[in-house]
């Protein structure tokens, strides 16, 4: 599993700032998000593929009333509203969007981009997939340290006291990744404090003392 905070290793705002993409943003318009808005077409004649500036975006699907986070869009992400999935700001955000045909147009020029993108749809993907395995075969506990597990694997620096990463999601945000509420998303994280698998060092700041023992947890879910 992956921690579902970045689908690629590459920052798009980043990579088109050098010169040899130079002009592949000038088709591009700017829209502002509020915090909890959907990103639809109802005001647009076709999708439109779209870079994150700034901000963060959830992911998801909506089902028969439960809604089901695929993954967190993070600045420098691209992604595309040419999709069944529903796209709304976590955060106040900024993105950068154009038109599918007018990228298309770009990307022949550029074929990195959509090398990139291909990447990242893999992942949304694996995420899906990741969705309906946790849902169906673990419970939220399982869910929880999974996550935690990957989060300190993809940011994580060793220490001599253990693992530590930062985790800037809020509990909010951490429960809907995990697919429960906030209040039971609060209690088993503090259960995972009091029973010494992890350390919050600040507010974003974590420590796993040792991993390897948290790594236990998940073989003894029934």
């Amino acid at each position: 599993m992956y921690s579902k905070m970045k689908l690629s290793r590459f920052n798009m705002i980043e990579l088109l700032k050098k010169p040899k993409y130079e002009g592949f943003l000038s088709g591009f318009h700017c829209r502002q998000l509020a915090r909890g808005r959907l990103l639809d077409q109802a005001c647009h004649e076709e999708s439109e593929v779209f870079v994150l500036v700034s901000g963060r975006l959830r992911l998801y699907l909506s089902y028969e009333g439960r809604e089901f986070t695929l993954s967190f869009l993070e600045p420098g992400d691209i992604f595309s509203t040419h999709s069944r999935m529903l796209i709304q700001a976590a955060r106040e955000s900024t993105i950068l969007a154009i038109s599918v045909s007018r990228f298309r147009q770009e990307v022949v020029r550029f074929p990195e981009v959509s090398l990139v993108m291909t990447g990242i749809l893999g992942q949304v993907l694996a995420g899906t997939l990741d969705v309906i395995e946790g849902i169906i075969f673990h419970d939220v506990q399982y869910r929880l340290v999974e996550f935690l597990l990957a989060l300190a694997k993809e940011r994580g620096q060793a220490k001599g006291e253990g693992v530590a990463f930062e985790c800037d999601l809020n509990m909010e945000e951490i429960s809907l990744l995990i697919g429960t509420t906030r209040q039971t998303a609060s209690s088993l994280l503090n259960n995972l404090i009091k029973e010494g698998m992890l350390e919050r060092r600040s507010r974003r700041e974590f420590l796993i003392p040792d991993p390897d023992a948290m790594e236990t947890l998940l073989s003894q879910q029934p």
